[in-house]
């Protein structure tokens, strides 16, 4: 998809979509953004319309940069209120990593509304003094995501505020739900500040304006199917050796290929946090001598990802690479492996 930094059109008329019978969002960001305001706004023009709606959020960590992710469906009657994986129609994302981790919850057919804003955490920074970085750039667009920079789009109207910006989101939003522009309006006069009234208003028309780039998104998420690789079910054996786990298949030259998990660290990232070493099913990880994780047993890994899920710095990832490289893949991280294996805590 293409990244948009910004537009002067105006939204061309359509005809009215037919009322959605039910639907799935995903708002996420990180906190200090508006999250939390995004989602009740939603939900209020929602509940506006007569729907059933139910709304969950989680931002425990919000006072500190952490994530916040805030769910919200709707329909004639829902009694759920978490949005499974693979089941949203849209993800609105105030920041890009955030919405990357996120894109697990979109439908093959879904929207993805990412801002480019990025909050970088301060375990990646080489220099806290300079804020230099060490961290990945923004790299290629996935399928299914509209890259918006929000600030560009939304210009002097976030000037005052600047969380203002992700407002644009929300126009952009406004563009693929079936509610009259005035129903958008009266929901952000009811929830926004008055301080920062005006500036949401002007940011919102400004993310409407974008309804030709959300449009061409929509049509290519409906027609052209994503690329996605789900994760591979893994039933591990009884005996822990690696070369006896059943890991998943795949076919080189026409020729069945066993893959096993490998949990690649980045360890200049890794603040030694402890919370994937503790929540690891199988305790494959373990913290070395200087507080940063470590891959120690790979022979129990199942590849379930929960530490590459709940790691809050997104410091690793879980790979399934074949069988007979699985020495290969190991070998960087061998010394660290052996140190963590002998004195592990």
């Amino acid at each position: 998809m293409t990244r948009v930094n910004g537009s002067n059109g105006k939204v061309p008329a359509r005809t009215p979509p037919a009322r959605l019978e039910s639907g799935n969002l995903v708002v996420v960001g990180v906190g200090g953004q508006g999250v939390i305001l995004a989602s009740n706004l939603v939900s209020q023009v929602l509940l506006d319309a007569g729907y059933d709606v139910k709304k969950s959020e989680v931002h425990g960590m919000s006072q500190r940069g952490g994530t916040v992710v805030s769910h919200v469906r709707f329909g004639p009657e829902v009694h759920s209120v978490m949005v499974e994986p693979g089941s949203a129609d849209w993800i609105v994302a105030f920041e890009w990593e955030e919405g990357l981790r996120s894109l697990s919850y979109l439908k093959p057919n879904g929207v993805a509304l990412v801002s480019t804003e990025r909050r970088i955490p301060p375990a990646a920074m080489l220099d806290h003094r300079d804020q230099s970085l060490e961290y990945p750039a923004l790299g290629e667009v996935p399928f299914g995501v509209l890259a918006l920079d929000t600030f560009a789009v939304a210009g002097d109207a976030a000037a005052a505020v600047p969380a203002v910006a992700q407002t644009v989101l929300l126009g952009a939003l406004s563009v693929l739900l079936p509610f009259p522009v005035e129903a958008w309006q009266a929901s952000i006069n009811a929830w926004v500040p008055r301080k920062a009234l005006t500036g949401n208003l002007r940011a919102f028309e400004r993310g409407r304006a974008l309804a030709p780039e959300v449009r061409a998104a929509e049509a290519a998420a409906r027609t052209v199917a994503r690329t996605v690789e789900p994760g591979p079910e893994v039933v591990p054996s009884a005996s822990a050796s690696p070369v006896e786990h059943d890991g998943a298949k795949r076919s080189r030259d026409g020729v069945a290929e066993r893959l096993l998990p490998v949990v690649r660290i980045e360890r200049s990232w890794c603040k030694g946090c402890d919370i994937c070493v503790a929540m690891c099913p199988e305790k494959c990880l373990v913290l070395d001598e200087l507080d940063v994780a470590v891959f120690a047993r790979p022979e129990r890994c199942t590849g379930c990802q929960l530490c590459a899920l709940l790691c809050p710095d997104l410091a690793m990832d879980v790979l399934w690479v074949p069988a007979d490289d699985l020495t290969g893949w190991l070998f960087a991280n061998e010394e660290d492996r052996v140190r963590a294996a002998a004195d592990p805590r």
